[in-house]
């Protein structure tokens, strides 16, 4: 299934590498997990999903480090690109610390 959309995507001429494909589908699960973080006053929206993986994949960001179980790098890079106001942001900070810490 993921094969048949790769292909899909390189049939109609778009520029993508499974680096960047393997990026855009996990940037899109955490996505949609964030979407469903409580307590958020405004979830992001495909807007700000959009200028999110434009980031991510300007800047190179693998589709690891979108999952990365390292302290340092606990939060998805570039996070603040998918929320919409400073609440929020911390918000999601703090529940991503907190459900990762019960799970380490």
């Amino acid at each position: 299934m993921l094969i048949d959309f790769f292909l899909k995507l390189k049939s109609h001429k778009l520029p993508v590498s499974i680096k960047e494909y393997l990026t855009l589908r996990e940037a899109m699960e955490v996505f949609f997990e964030v979407r469903e973080v409580p307590g958020m006053k405004k979830k992001p929206s495909t807007s700000e999903l959009l200028d999110w993986l434009k980031l991510l994949l300007a800047e190179d960001i693998p589709a690891e480090a979108l999952r990365s179980k390292d302290r340092k790098t606990i939060i998805p890079p570039l996070h603040g690109a998918l929320l919409k106001n400073e609440q929020d942001v911390h918000l999601f900070e703090r529940l991503v610390f907190m459900t990762r810490a019960k799970g380490q």
